[in-house]
């Protein structure tokens, strides 16, 4: 991993808004000093996923994930901590000082160097005197310049080595381009040629902006008529969205996506002001692709073909339908009304035969295209008429018995409550039967498809003592609990719990920074989740000069037993030795004995606490 000081690091968590960086992901709502929303690292109903802003910091109270900016967007995009540095650096606009990583990301710098180089090269020569017949084509198919530009297309030109050559003038090995997937290998020859010639290229960006694969699509006739790039180590196609990076703000802000097919759907879309559109790479919506879509909203509208609408909905449906775990329990709220299991409801928007998106937007306008995407009906409805009806025409009361079999199984695979109960009614109706039967029927269904969860046997998770949680948070918030107080502290006798061993330690190494700046000088999760879980919780005021003088005596009354084992070891060991006793150290025991006792019983035993209080809750307190 790339090294950073710790004042560069400090600079750029100083210089982030942590709530503005989360809310791109998050929809955030302002709770006293905090702002709550649903986790994104884990499936919720009820939001504990909390930011504060001053601190810079995250924490979820219900998966236990927390840290600071460098870590929420690492575990968010799966940065490396040095990515997640330069990504943030950027945004800040703070200058890193060179630095030398790893193997391994020293080569994926170079490929992401080179995607960026050839995509620029690529622009240049879409936009050059060269570049023509490209423009042409893009004026036919009715795309804005100002588009183009703001999605990076690019010119691929005629000839087998147009970028090669550029590249070589950058200093970019053979090597490089064959495994960014830009050159491909001639057989039988230590030499390379350009996988794209003659193609207009549509840049594939990840959720950082930047450029890790291409489209390219044909002029004319030629075959094939798109050519996309190879998967690589910067690109899987499955697990990204054609114009997700432009489109996220917009899918927030909306809460919806729209998921066309086409690099020129998802453009005329954009276009047209529906700037919340994504499209496919190539293949057909993975859960990958529908899993990113969730982090951002609750709803996805696709879009078919009149003619083909029913059977390919039902297909695609039905390969969403499989039970999994927690997706297979509906639930009730304190009102009675069902809960979302947080599931992203798929909706088809209805095109005339023979349109996609792009005729449709330049044929019937923006105007007609919401109303296609009002009208749309839930994905899985187009399964349900699947289910309801009988494969061989049949009719009468056993052919009605087997089609409320198979909608009542059918219901049963649907994760989201609210879902399954709007189709539980549709099919009711069409089937001329009772829909709370139908209801109770799947509920049945459901329980016995339910799968069970496996689960490892591990130890159960112990509670660490107050008074240990008491004294990390005094130090976390005082330096001058810290000048007093840690030089006392061994960890391995005072601290049970590892990660306030883990915390206390970092804190003795850099005892004058804020606490939150620590983040990055914790080795695990677990003590950076509870760092988290200590800063973010909003704690009622105490008096740190009380605190602190508490704390100093139970430690020196901790100093004093550990000092008194030892002398009672030692007498111990000189009456073995010896035969002997040893006046001198049975005095000091006596001595400590005595002060020991004398501490003890001023403290009582009880430091004041600094738990969260509730109204109207009591308890003792020590006050000098």
């Amino acid at each position: 991993m790339a090294s950073y000081s710790q004042a560069v690091l400090d600079e750029i968590r100083t210089a982030v808004d942590v709530v503005d960086l989360v809310s791109r992901f998050v929809n955030l709502r302002k709770a006293g000093q905090n702002w709550k929303g649903l986790c994104p690292f884990h499936m919720e109903k009820t939001p504990s996923f909390m930011v504060n802003p001053k601190k810079g910091i995250f924490h979820c109270f219900g998966c236990g994930v927390g840290g600071d900016a460098f870590g929420f967007l690492m575990r968010q995009d799966k940065l490396s901590f040095p990515e997640a540095v330069r990504a943030l650096a950027k945004q800040a606009g703070v200058a890193l000082p060179e630095e030398r990583g790893s193997a391994g990301e020293r080569g994926r710098e170079e490929l992401l160097r080179t995607m960026e180089l050839a995509w620029r090269f690529y622009v240049d020569k879409l936009w050059k005197p060269e570049g023509e017949q490209a423009r042409q084509y893009l004026a036919q198919r009715g795309i804005d310049p100002e588009v183009a530009r703001r999605f990076g297309l690019g010119l691929a030109p005629e000839g087998w080595e147009g970028l090669q050559s550029f590249m070589r003038s950058e200093k970019v090995t053979d090597d490089a381009l064959v495994a960014a997937g830009l050159a491909i290998p001639r057989e039988g020859r230590a030499s390379v040629y350009d996988r794209f010639r003659g193609r207009l290229l549509f840049a594939i960006r990840d959720l950082q902006g930047r450029v890790v694969a291409f489209g390219g699509r044909a002029f004319g006739d030629e075959q094939p008529k798109y050519l996309n790039s190879p998967e690589t180590s910067l690109y899987v196609k499955g697990n990204l969205l054609y114009a997700a990076d432009l489109a996220r703000p917009a899918i927030q802000a909306k809460n919806r996506a729209l998921l066309v097919e086409g690099y020129v759907d998802c453009l005329m879309a954009h276009q047209h002001g529906f700037t919340e559109t994504v499209a496919a790479l190539g293949t057909a919506f993975t859960p990958a692709q529908l899993g990113l879509l969730k982090r951002y909203c609750d709803d996805a509208i696709l879009f078919f073909d009149a003619d083909a609408a029913g059977s390919r909905a039902a297909e695609r449906a039905e390969e969403l339908l499989e039970p999994t775990g927690s997706s297979m329990a509906w639930a009730v709220n304190r009102t009675g009304a069902l809960e979302s299991s947080g599931a992203l409801r798929l909706r088809v928007a209805l095109l005339p035969a023979g349109h996609d998106p792009d005729t449709f937007l330049r044929t019937s306008g923006a105007a007609a295209f919401e109303e296609r995407i009002g009208a749309a009906r839930s994905l899985l409805s187009y399964a349900l008429d699947r289910a309801i009806a009988d494969p061989e025409g049949a009719t009468g009361p056993r052919a009605r018995t087997s089609a409320f079999a198979r909608a009542a199984l059918m219901l049963a695979k649907v994760g989201d409550a609210q879902e399954a109960a709007q189709l539980s009614r549709e099919a009711a109706q069409k089937l001329g039967v009772d829909a709370t039967q139908l209801w109770i029927e799947a509920q049945r269904l459901q329980t016995a498809l339910r799968r069970p969860v496996t689960t490892h046997p591990s130890t159960p998770a112990t509670t660490p003592p107050s008074v240990e949680r008491d004294l990390v948070v005094l130090l976390l918030n005082s330096t001058e609990a810290r000048e007093v107080l840690l030089p006392m502290i061994v960890e391995a006798e005072d601290l049970a719990h590892a990660p306030f061993r883990t915390i206390v330690a970092a804190l003795r190494l850099r005892p004058s920074v804020p606490a939150e700046s620590l983040m990055t000088d914790l080795a695990t999760d677990e003590a950076r989740g509870v760092l988290a879980a200590l800063l973010v919780e909003e704690r009622a005021e105490v008096d740190v000069r009380v605190s602190i003088e508490q704390f100093r005596r139970r430690l020196e009354r901790s100093q004093r037993l550990r000092r008194a084992r030892e002398v009672s070891q030692s007498i111990a060991d000189v009456q073995a030795k010896t035969g002997a006793a040893a006046p001198p150290l049975h005095e000091e025991l006596r001595m400590l004995h005595q002060e020991t006792a004398v501490v003890y019983e001023i403290t009582g035993g009880v430091a004041q606490s600094l738990e969260p209080r509730t109204p109207g809750s009591e308890g003792a307190e020590t006050h000098e």
